[in-house]
């Protein structure tokens, strides 16, 4: 190509990431340079195929409206939180209650926020610890025991991330049961700074330091391995694991717990970025691991809710999905916030600081 063609084509490539246009050229030597604005489209074009299998998590390809920033959000006081959390409970059509969902795995969370327990022959190992103790009394503590098993110990409590809404219940559950209580290393420092300078009155008090994790590192309690996967995006330490799971015909599968799901802070580009770059490494590990179940830490996202309500075991397991499935929910995900990265950095370019 002719030196004067490239200096062309370099121009407009600079012009077309700030003023999101197309730039095209009649020479046969220069193809179209395609704008951020395709970009952002054929990544939400390909986020949105799955959606029809994934609605819980549609919303991570609305670019349309601005990402919110739960820092900016103004706070309410207790007695509103209190009664807006009274009239919403009323309204609900359907509680969730507590559910064996594989052999080894039960739910024992409410209808917008997962706590799963998992039962390693010896002991319980505990994801999540949802809002408050109020919670964690009525569907974590009363719940194990309508399973018939209060009398198994919670040996260790896994906090996905640090946000109330999944450790809130974490001082009953450590008065009670003094689990080893586990966050990613990058998550206990960023709580420990002030994490993401948000809280709702509804939230129980935070965590202290116990022990962290570092991607890739195992546990074995009783007769299961859990691995730990840092999985920043949604916060900078957020923790996803993957597990085994037995169903009804005692089948081994592989389940993988994702730890964080929104974007609530904004249009942080780095931030997101860290999150693409997180469902990139989970389609490698999705494949390397034959993952088969996708879980999160709520139901309405991972289609948990519905599936919970209708659940038989004595039929096909709802939450064996197959890795072809996992491998699209990740693709989702990376497609979804790589065109909210995309649209993050033209608005970090549009800004006079």
């Amino acid at each position: 190509m002719a030196r004067p063609e490239l200096d062309i084509l370099n121009l407009c490539r600079s012009i077309s990431m700030i003023t999101l246009t197309m730039c095209v050229f009649t020479s046969p030597f220069v193809d179209a340079v395609e704008s951020i604005e395709t970009k952002i489209q054929q990544n939400v074009d390909k986020g949105m195929a799955y959606s029809s299998l994934f609605p819980g998590l549609a919303d991570l390809c609305d670019v349309s409206q601005p990402l919110r920033d739960m820092s900016k959000r103004k706070r309410r006081d207790n007695s509103r939180s209190e009664s807006k959390e009274k009239v919403n409970r009323n309204k609900r059509r359907q509680q969730l209650k507590a559910t064996k969902v594989f052999n080894n795995l039960y739910y024992v969370g409410a209808d917008n926020v997962s706590s799963w327990a998992i039962d390693t022959g010896e002991s319980i190992v505990l994801v999540d610890a949802l809002n408050n103790n109020r919670q964690a009394q009525r569907y974590i503590i009363d719940g194990l025991k309508s399973l018939g098993l209060q009398d198994k110990p919670i040996s260790h409590l896994i906090i996905t991330h640090g946000h109330g809404d999944h450790y809130g219940g974490q001082s009953l559950i450590d008065s009670t049961y003094s689990p080893i209580v586990i966050m990613s290393e990058k998550e206990w420092n960023w709580l420990s700074k002030g994490g993401d300078g948000f809280s709702s009155p509804n939230w129980g008090e935070r965590p202290t330091r116990d022990k962290g994790t570092v991607h890739g590192e195992n546990i074995t309690v009783g007769n299961t391995t859990i691995t730990f996967l840092d999985t920043p995006g949604h916060t900078p330490g957020t923790l996803s694991i993957l597990f085994p799971v037995v169903d009804a015909m005692n089948v081994k599968h592989t389940a993988v717990l994702w730890g964080g799901t929104g974007l609530n802070y904004g249009p942080n580009a780095a931030r997101i970025l860290s999150y693409v770059e997180s469902t990139n490494r989970m389609k490698r590990i999705v494949k390397e691991n034959d993952i088969d179940v996708f879980l999160s830490n709520h139901p309405k996202r991972d289609n948990s809710y519905e599936k919970l309500i209708n659940l038989d075991l004595s039929e096909q397991n709802p939450f064996i999905i197959g890795s072809d499935n996992v491998m699209k929910i990740f693709s989702m995900l990376n497609h979804c916030t790589y065109a909210q990265y995309l649209k993050a950095t033209t608005l970090s370019k549009k800004s006079p600081n």
